[in-house]
């Protein structure tokens, strides 16, 4: 019987899916909450925290689920690049514009900013991180299932 050499990487990248999930679940409220009462700036300044933590997130477990297929990659746009390549995400451009719209975010100070970025979330970006989301969990799913198989 052998070893897959990668088995700490895929409990790496299974562990990080599962804070990445956690993270979404947190971004959803801030979205539902921002729905209901959009002129909030503490629930503007959360919709945008909780939408850093969950791109933050879901780089990082592509970053790692690209070392469990034997792909070393270290930076956010490098990861976001092989992660399209791979066939991991399907709009890279997109991918591309939040991450650059992230750090942008992190010197967010001004209403106005604050209330574009929030409409981009809502708009743009929450679609996005739920299709990597349900795209992550079949992978960790048929993973799983491959285990099963495999004696």
């Amino acid at each position: 019987m052998t070893t897959n050499p990668a088995s700490s990487s895929d409990i790496r990248w299974q562990q990080r899916f599962a804070n990445l999930q956690k993270a979404l679940g947190q971004l959803q409220a801030a979205i539902a909450e921002h729905r209901r009462d959009p002129a909030n700036e503490l629930i503007v300044i959360a919709l945008i925290k909780a939408y850093e933590f969950s791109f933050e997130l879901s780089w990082k477990t592509l970053k790692d689920l690209l070392a469990w297929n034997g792909l070393d990659v270290k930076l956010p746009r490098e990861v976001l690049k092989q992660a399209f390549a791979t066939g991991l995400i399907e709009n890279g451009q997109l991918w591309i514009d939040m991450l650059e719209q992230r750090n942008l975010m992190a010197h967010t100070y001004d209403q106005a900013r604050a209330r574009q970025a929030a409409d981009l979330i809502c708009l743009h970006y929450w679609q996005e991180l739920q299709w990597l989301q349900q795209s992550l969990q079949e992978r960790q799913d048929n993973q799983e299932e491959s285990k099963k198989v495999t004696p």
